[in-house]
């Protein structure tokens, strides 16, 4: 049985009104990503409190954290070379703060944000997998795989799940590419976020096309809408082109429990998120799914 989650920012910054107005939708399960202009897990521990706070008093669940892991691109063995030491100097300082940022993410905002999912029950830590940096869309460099297979050993570690994000213009993108990365890995701890919207941005055709590459790998889903506008550009809708009713009896035949979690990216927020909302409620009503 599929299960209905939000994201709390995109109904609003403030965690507390977000929950709120969720419950009064009749939902009780959330997937927590902003805080006001602060990104989970790295709030005070005056935040921590509050949000503890809020989840007894409403008696509702974070059941994903979603920290931004390796959403920047992946940093080259050496810094590019220019006879111009000036801008050679450039060039091994941007180099060097990336190899600095990678370290972070992996060393110190993973561990952080599996403690933290841990402290607040929920099951999975959600990723990405580096963007490109302005490379063509293939296979990505060995040493990105070897990064994100010590990221899903430390989430094993810790006893949760890390599920990568398709994201257009990162190595993982179309539903091909994020399930042969995947599959290559080939970790029990390591699956999908999918995100058929996201996958569209990129030129794929989500489903059937891309689904069928990541079938068995989906941990869990994020739900919205894309299409393309008069100038044949992509942009979110909460009507577009996704085969949702398709990609819904397709998750449902798999045997798909997992969550799916409203994600509009549109405004107004708040009336963007519950029109989304009620919209993913009758697909799935229209499925007979129980």
């Amino acid at each position: 049985m599929m299960k209905i989650s939000i994201l709390t920012d995109e109904i609003s910054a403030d965690p507390e009104t977000a929950i709120e107005l969720g419950v009064q939708w009749g939902v009780k399960d959330f997937e927590l990503r902003g805080y006001f202009l602060d990104r989970a897990p790295r709030l005070s521990a005056y935040q921590k409190l509050r949000l503890r706070q809020v989840l007894e008093r409403y008696q509702v669940n974070i059941i994903a954290v979603c920290p931004g892991l390796f959403k920047f691109p992946f940093p080259s063995k050496q810094p590019a070379e220019f006879p111009m030491p000036w801008l050679d100097q450039v060039y091994f300082d941007d180099w060097s703060a990336a190899h600095k940022l990678l370290d972070d993410h992996l060393n110190e905002l993973l561990p952080e944000s599996l403690d933290f999912a841990n402290e607040l029950g929920a099951k999975m830590v959600i990723s990405f997998g580096f963007a490109r940096g302005g490379f063509s869309p293939g296979p990505p460099p060995d040493e990105l795989l070897d990064y994100l297979l010590k990221a899903a050993e430390r989430a094993r570690s810790a006893g949760l799940g890390l599920a990568i994000e398709n994201e257009s213009g990162f190595w993982a993108d179309t539903g091909e590419r994020t399930g042969q990365i995947i599959r290559t890995i080939n970790h029990p701890n390591l699956g999908v976020n999918w995100d058929p919207a996201n996958a569209f941005f990129e030129g794929d055709k989500p489903y059937p096309d891309g689904y069928k590459h990541v079938q068995g790998l989906v941990k869990h889903v994020h739900f919205k809408d894309a299409r393309k506008n008069a100038q044949g550009e992509p942009e979110y809708a909460l009507e577009g082109e996704i085969d949702w009713t398709g990609q819904l009896r397709a998750l449902v035949a798999d045997g798909y429990s997992g969550f799916i979690s409203i994600e509009t990216h549109l405004r107004p927020k708040v009336a963007s998120a519950n029109s989304s909302l009620k919209s993913l409620c009758n697909l799935i009503a229209n499925l007979g799914v129980k």
